[in-house]
């Protein structure tokens, strides 16, 4: 199944957490004006290892996953200060608490949720005849949600 993203919907949370857990299942407050929704995943910092083959006695060079990394993901925003989401997002930036986030795709059928520390957040003012935009960036705290895994 392809899932489409033009129209997916952006939430937070109106609180944080102290750890991350269960995703709350109420609170959650739409962050508008979403232009670009960035990527949630892992990857994986990898680790050379050099053996040496018992039966050919040739050094061997073996490379193995070593340490699971969430990299930061990336929104983009037109700024509106009257958005309740984006003054949560704010708060957010202010704060050292996980934050809950969660992407529904259109038709509300599935969605990916997760916590995050928003590491950042900037008035992006661009070229001289385009809107100001807000730039957020939050670093994932925990795995990533589906819908699907439900």
């Amino acid at each position: 199944m392809l899932y489409p993203t033009a129209g997916s919907r952006l939430y937070i949370a109106d609180a944080p957490v102290e750890t991350p857990g269960a995703l709350p299942a109420s609170g959650w407050v739409e962050i508008g004006e979403a232009e670009a929704i960035g990527m949630v995943g892992a990857q994986w910092d990898t680790e050379e290892a050099v053996y040496v083959d018992c039966e050919e006695g040739n050094p061997q060079l073996e490379t193995v996953k070593s340490l699971e990394r969430r990299p930061a993901w990336q929104i983009i925003l037109g700024n509106d200060p009257e958005d309740t989401g984006q003054a949560i997002l704010w708060s957010a930036s202010r704060s050292r608490a996980h934050y809950p986030f969660r992407l529904v795709f259109p038709g509300d059928a599935h969605w990916r949720g997760w916590f995050g520390l928003v590491t950042g957040l900037f008035e992006v003012f661009d070229t001289a005849n385009s809107i100001m935009k807000l730039q957020a960036d939050v670093l994932p705290t925990s795995e990533t949600f589906r819908s699907e895994d439900a």
